[in-house]
Order: structure tokens, then sequence, then C-alpha cells
């Protein structure tokens, strides 16, 4: 079963995502983050809030995914390729950046 390894690769993925943009923003400022949602996010509550967002983002899709993959198999994978999709478009636009 390719579950585990599809969520593994989604935190994965996420994880990349935020500490290049802990990086990024330690070396930049956060001017650099291109997500508005994400220098919100991070004006109101800074590292913590991100962070928490990040982990729910992959709480969520892995649930999601998890739940409906019985009846929907292609679409659970769906899910978790967007989620992963992402996580990676993230990262590397962070390390771009830096």
């Amino acid at each position: 079963m390719l579950l585990p390894f599809a969520v593994a690769l989604l935190a994965a993925a996420h994880f990349l995502d935020w500490a290049s943009f802990l990086v990024m923003v330690g070396r930049h400022g956060l001017d650099a983050e291109l997500n508005p949602l994400v220098v919100y996010l991070f004006e109101r509550s800074g590292v913590l809030g991100v962070t928490l967002a990040k982990i729910s983002a992959v709480l969520f899709a892995a649930g999601a995914a998890g739940v409906i993959i019985r009846r929907r198999p292609t679409l659970a994978g769906v899910v978790l390729g967007f989620g992963i999709g992402g996580g990676l478009l993230g990262a590397f636009s962070n390390l771009l950046t830096i």
C-alpha cells in the first residue's frame, strides 16, 4: 500500500517548505515570501502560526486521503499529489530566493 509512503512524502515536502521559509526570511526578510497568506500569518502570529498552519495542512490532507482511499483511491491520490506538489512548489520558490 502506497498511502504511508505518500503521507511521508507529503510531510517531507512541507517540512522542506517550512525549513526553507525560515532560512529565507532569516536572510532576506518577510518581503521575500510570495504567499500573502503566509505573510499574514507570520505578521500576526510569527513562526508558531506558520508552523501550526503547515502541520494542520499536512494532517488535513493526510486525513482526507485516509478517509476516502477505500471508496475513491484515485481521488485520495489526487489530494495527496496536490499536497505534495504544493509543498514542493513552496520549497522550490524559497530555495530560489535563498
